[in-house]
């Protein structure tokens, strides 16, 4: 067996939320050693929605799985050797704060570096690193505000909408990791020890590289379209006799939809003759075809649109998703198992060699591993540890059950 790609590489985790977390993540499911820091009062995100029979919430689940949990108080010189200590071990540091905030508590990069050369500083902020807005709190319903996407997103006569996930948290964690791994490949070939920066702001406008290419060519700004595509007609969401399903006709298609669907007429008619014409038209297209959908099953349109070889799907909610054949095949969800019963995991999305990533354990209680690694990586001896314990400088998974 093939061993995973990251084995053998340390990182300590800093991060809060979801952006940094799920770098981490990705790493530890690649084989990375990842060391979870925390607070005492824990990553804010264990208290984010429902926490569940664990006292961990779906949030903090899902992005700090595989990792090994220490908590220390940084505001503490006690506590920042022993994170200096970790760091000098260590082949990437990954944070998520505000800039400046890892410089003040005396762990910024260029300090660091003064132990350990080689290391991989990846900062993950909001806006970036420096200018106008570099020291304003960020948060991915804001950046999803200010990053442009709400205003492309929506009915057409509606107001903007979010989209329903941290979408530039998992964006920037995606980046992020992508940026650590190059950073450790320059470092393969003799390169030092490199700073990655990714900001959600940055994340956030590449991900819409389509719309906005669009509109810095043509300076016309998108139009809300609810569930039609932007740049093709018909396209988007319709109601079937049972349910809901999504399609999108592609320009040499549309002659052979008509035919198919039992509307050659369509076909002639001069309002939808071109791709710019049935965008023109869409109402009018959109009125013509839905009494027609309405007449058949979701799963007798979706045979027939599958046979004309048209993009369709089934709109499915998470009930769908989780009982749909492909996802059940893709193993896409798994269980991992803990001594405090069992998680979901959501399988890691990058295949090497036809495989896939899978879990890498459990997510950490908050300390669970604390005294682990006080003493095994840090080397401190088992009475400096409980002085530690007593003055609050670290905290311990028992000390946090029984609080």
């Amino acid at each position: 067996m093939i061993a995973a790609p990251l084995r053998g590489i340390r990182v300590l985790d800093f991060g809060q939320g979801v952006a940094g977390p799920y770098c981490g993540q990705l790493l530890a499911d690649q084989g990375a050693q990842v060391v979870k820091i925390e607070p005492l009062r824990g990553d804010w995100s264990r208290t984010m929605g429902d926490p569940g029979a664990h006292g961990q919430s779906g949030v903090f689940v899902s992005v700090n799985r595989g990792k090994r949990g220490l908590s220390v108080d940084l505001r503490q010189p006690d506590a920042i050797e022993i994170v200096r200590g970790l760091a000098a071990q260590a082949d990437v540091v990954l944070e998520s704060f505000r800039p400046g905030v890892m410089d003040r508590l005396g762990l910024g990069s260029a300090e660091l570096r003064r132990a350990n050369p080689a290391l991989v500083y990846c900062s993950v902020t909001g806006f970036g690193p420096d200018g106008p807005n570099a020291d304003l709190p960020a948060g991915d319903s804001t950046m999803q505000a200010y990053g442009g996407l709400m205003s492309i997103v929506g009915e057409r006569d509606g107001q903007p909408l979010r989209v329903g996930n941290v979408v530039s948290d998992m964006l920037a964690g995606m980046n992020a990791f992508s940026g650590v791994l190059l950073a450790l490949l320059q470092r393969r070939a003799g390169a030092p020890g490199a700073d990655v920066q990714v900001s959600l702001l940055d994340s956030i406008v590449a991900f819409q590289a389509p719309p906005l290419s669009e509109y810095l060519m043509t300076g016309q700004l998108p139009q809300r379209l609810g569930n039609d595509h932007p740049l093709i007609a018909p396209s988007g969401a319709m109601r079937t006799s049972d349910g809901a399903i999504c399609f999108t006709v592609f320009d040499h298609q549309w002659p052979a939809f008509c035919e198919g669907l039992g509307l050659p007429q369509l076909a002639s008619d001069a309002r939808f003759a071109s791709s710019g014409e049935r965008q023109r038209h869409r109402d009018a297209l959109r009125a013509a075809l839905e009494p027609v959908f309405a007449s058949g099953s979701r799963a007798e349109w979706l045979d027939r649109l599958r046979t004309l070889d048209v993009l369709c799907a089934p709109i499915n909610d998470y009930r769908d998703l989780v009982a749909d054949p492909q996802v059940r095949h893709n193993a896409l969800f798994e269980r991992i198992e803990a001594g405090d019963g069992s998680y979901p995991a959501i399988r890691n999305p990058i295949r090497l060699g036809g495989a896939g990533g899978g879990a890498a354990g459990a997510p950490p209680r908050l300390g669970e591993h604390t005294r682990d690694i006080l003493e095994h990586d840090c080397g401190i001896a088992p009475e400096r540890i409980e002085e530690l314990l007593a003055h609050k400088v670290v905290l311990a998974a028992q000390e946090t059950e029984h609080a």
